[in-house]
């Protein structure tokens, strides 16, 4: 298997990785897991879904914004035909033997709520994100610190409003809380340590790009 891709293949790649991790976030989210011990409780999704916000911070550094938002809409719709499918699924019917409707139903009801939220999260996080970081790009000092800053601050509304709106109703108000904390965590954790792989990544984009499009 050739692994030599050229400039626009691993653009293709950063795509389809991009849409996978975004439907499997709306897929694990379905599930709250509990770490053992310390009580954090955080939907199964988190352990994937930053590497959406990854995979769109270097697709836009290298290929541009607009072709991030290209990817973005990718997503979603790749999100859209997986929750359609999967909800029209539910209403297919099963001979009498089969015994995995209510499992399905249980699981599958939720994902376009997930979908729906996951999507407003992503937006308002981003747009957050983008205008703190043209503040504090104007600032002097401390710049790597001011930027984890903005990364966590709008990680913490991500986080709220998707935590919020696909728990409301199904988790008690107490355990939302640890939810959304919880999550915020294990977001802020798995960024940091993935920082040094987005410029080793991007590197890896850039190479061989054309004279006239490398940055």
């Amino acid at each position: 298997m050739d692994f030599n891709f050229d400039y626009t293949e691993k653009r293709v790649v950063m795509t389809l990785f991009f849409c996978v991790a975004f439907i499997i976030a709306n897929l694990t989210t379905v599930k709250i897991m509990e770490i053992p011990y310390i009580h954090m409780q955080a939907p199964a999704g988190v352990l994937i879904y930053p590497l959406v916000y990854v995979l769109t911070n270097v697709i836009a550094k290298v290929y541009g914004e607009n072709v991030a938002r290209r990817t973005i809409m990718w997503g979603l719709a790749a999100d859209v035909l997986f929750v359609f499918m999967t909800v029209l699924q539910i209403y297919l019917p099963s001979p009498a033997y089969y015994p995995g409707d209510a499992s399905l139903a249980f699981v599958f009801t939720q994902t376009p709520r997930i979908l729906i939220f996951a999507y407003i999260s992503y937006l308002v996080g981003n747009l957050i994100d983008a205008r703190l970081t043209v503040i504090v790009n104007k600032t002097k000092g401390h710049l790597r610190l001011k930027n984890w800053l903005v990364v966590a601050i709008s990680e913490f509304v991500d986080d709220t409003i998707m935590v919020t709106g696909c728990y409301i109703g199904l988790v008690p108000a107490a355990d939302m809380i640890i939810i959304i904390f919880s999550t915020f965590i294990i977001s802020l954790v798995w960024i940091s340590v993935a920082q040094p792989f987005i410029g080793k990544l991007v590197n890896w984009a850039q190479k061989d790009a054309p004279a006239d499009l490398a940055v």
